[in-house]
């Protein structure tokens, strides 16, 4: 087995094994309490983070260190370590990307995992694996560097075909070119000021779209871009861990795909963008100096 399909196999694991945690939620009629989910407010009234956005992380970090002891992690919960003697590879992990969805009993949440080091044949860092499974959706998406990006049910969160079939992968290709009702993927940081800024950025791009969707997780906005489910995706201020997964299952589906250059969308905020969108439309945040 090559490097990078060694990689894909834990990144599809690692999504799964956290993604298996999220599906432990208690299923009620109305939105579970605070304390049933043991949720709490970090950087404002409107960021949580649950015991599950835990558990979820340990459990894709348990994974990531059983196959590959000796690579880097980046995780939304734990931050970033490293072992003794690093190995090159680096994961950035978001356990539970959709934490406001996962509180209210939105299905649209999820994990996703991605990997990052040399490219086999030029040695150049480059994101080389990614998963992003949806344990209510059943659904999961995976890509590999100049493998293609791709989709199926997943029969081991209990979603099947006809007849009990598990669905054959599909092979991603992005949103259908030239269609009428073009759909904008978008979400909403949690700054005030920021989001006042990229509504009025929002309005100028809109007259190139029908209508606006904010499904609420950075992963499943790209996600969904690479399996033509929506045409294009822009937001500002997103983390790495936010879009690493669904950045490169996006890109491989052959989706353009802008990355923010800093891995801190709060201290260093930049667009993250995919599909046919006119990146002139989207300034900075704040101007560069003069």
């Amino acid at each position: 087995m090559s490097t990078l399909s060694g990689l894909l196999v834990v990144a599809k694991s690692a999504a799964k094994a956290g993604a298996a945690v999220l599906a432990q939620r208690p299923v009620t009629l109305v939105p579970a309490t605070r304390d049933e989910l043991r949720a709490e407010t970090k950087t404002s009234g409107s960021d949580w983070v649950t015991d599950y956005d835990r558990r979820a992380e340990d459990a894709v970090r348990q994974v990531i260190t059983g196959y590959r002891p000796h690579d880097e992690i980046s995780g939304e919960e734990y931050g970033h370590t490293a072992p003794e003697h690093p190995s090159g590879y680096r994961w950035a992990i978001d356990p539970l990307d959709g934490t406001t969805n996962f509180i209210r009993g939105i299905p649209q949440f999820c994990t996703s995992v991605a990997v990052e080091g040399p490219a086999e044949d030029t040695g150049e860092r480059r994101w080389l694996a990614s998963a992003v499974v949806a344990p209510v959706l059943g659904r999961i998406w995976w890509a590999s560097a100049g493998q293609g990006a791709f989709t199926a049910l997943d029969p081991s969160l209990g979603v099947t075909g006809e007849e009990g079939e598990p669905l054959e992968p599909v092979r991603l290709a992005g949103p259908v070119l030239g269609r009428s009702g073009r759909l904008l993927g978008t979400g909403f940081g949690y700054d005030a000021e920021r989001r006042a800024f990229q509504q009025r950025v929002l309005a100028q791009i809109m007259p190139a779209f029908g209508d606006v969707r904010r499904i609420g997780s950075a992963a499943l906005d790209l996600c969904m871009v690479a399996d033509g489910t929506l045409d294009a995706y822009a937001e500002i201020g997103t983390m790495e861990y936010d879009w690493a997964g669904g950045a490169l299952i996006a890109e491989e589906a052959g989706v353009s795909v802008h990355r923010p250059a800093h891995p801190n969308g709060n201290e260093h905020p930049d667009w993250s963008v995919a599909g046919d969108i006119d990146l002139s439309l989207l300034p900075p945040l704040i101007p560069p100096n003069p």
